[in-house]
């Protein structure tokens, strides 16, 4: 029988970690990596201490907020940035352009508008994406970086942004001098995320790297399945999990029964010692087997809704 106490008294504490680490958080430094239509892209680099001996993995992480807002400050993933930078990991945290900001109200009212808007912010967001990543790599030596171990991560849309730079780097879709040849992430790690494809399911053309998803089943602001409109899938992690299995690419699945969007944020604060557990696999090569693991929030209704429509997302996405 699963244990509601234990998980309680783990969430405390875990919330108590946050706390305190937050009152010693590390200071970023702060890199102009671009300017796009006008804007300055910056990302906020937390470096571990210490001298540099050996270049170090780096997370390479895009914030949440549907595409319209957000920021690479945002205090909810301080913690989890400054974790990383505890156990020797390099956290960035990245800009992206937020263009569904700048879509007609009225448009994004209807499912065909929608999906035409959220389409070009996710095309830009990735663009944005494969930059920062191309910063890091010119400059991997000065920021002890190594070229080889830069994990790509997102929250919620940032998530989406991820797995997508991913879907297009396997799929040939990344033009010619972007990156070095050969280049791939050395893995993923997803909160709440998902991948856009043209009809209802994804094609990978080779292997991608190894992932991490999480995802709760009652989100009902990024799809656990696949919710489709206008012969394009949106395929939440669930689907996604489905489909490396079919190219027998590693995948570390975590189902959150019962739980919302908040699994957006959650696993940086009480899943951290699993995220380590990850990176570390990918830096020693040991990453061997995959995992389709559910676990159970505590105090999740055994009756929740599962079954959202693509209207729904809609309505849950519109500030």
């Amino acid at each position: 029988m699963y244990n509601f106490g234990n998980m309680k008294r783990i969430l405390i504490v875990s919330g108590l970690f946050c706390i305190l680490n937050n009152l010693f958080a590390a200071t970023p430094v702060t890199y102009d990596f671009a300017v796009v239509d006008g804007d300055t892209l910056r990302m906020d680099v937390y470096m571990p201490d210490g001298e540099v001996k050996a270049p170090r993995p780096a997370v390479l992480f895009a914030f949440g907020s549907g595409f319209i807002n957000g920021s690479r400050s945002n205090p909810d993933y301080a913690c989890f940035f400054d974790f990383l930078a505890d156990n020797g990991i390099v956290a960035v945290s990245t800009d992206y352009r937020t263009s569904l900001s700048k879509s007609d109200p009225e448009s994004l009212g209807s499912v065909a508008g929608f999906a035409e808007a959220l389409g070009g912010a996710i095309t830009d967001a990735v663009t944005d994406f494969y930059t920062a990543t191309g910063y890091l790599l010119a400059n991997a030596g000065s920021l002890g970086i190594d070229p080889s171990m830069i994990i790509a991560s997102g929250s919620s849309a940032g998530a989406i942004t991820a797995i997508q730079a991913e879907y297009g780097l396997v799929n040939g879709a990344v033009p010619g001098g972007v990156f070095p040849d050969g280049f791939n992430y050395a893995g993923l790690m997803s909160f709440a995320g998902a991948a856009v494809c043209s009809g209802d399911s994804l094609a990978w053309k080779a292997a991608p790297c190894p992932m991490m998803l999480f995802h709760g089943d009652a989100d009902r602001n990024v799809p656990y399945g696949t919710v489709s409109a206008g012969g394009v899938s949106l395929c939440g992690s669930k689907t996604i999990a489905e489909s490396l299995a079919g190219v027998k690419a590693l995948c570390e699945f975590y189902t959150m029964a019962g739980a919302d969007h908040s699994v957006a944020v959650s696993p940086m604060h009480d899943k951290l010692y699993t995220i380590l557990g990850f990176i570390r696999h990918i830096q020693n090569g040991s990453l061997k087997t995959s995992l389709d693991a559910v676990e159970f929030v505590p105090g999740a209704p055994t009756d929740y809704e599962t079954d959202f429509s693509i209207s729904d997302f809609i309505r849950a996405n519109m500030p």
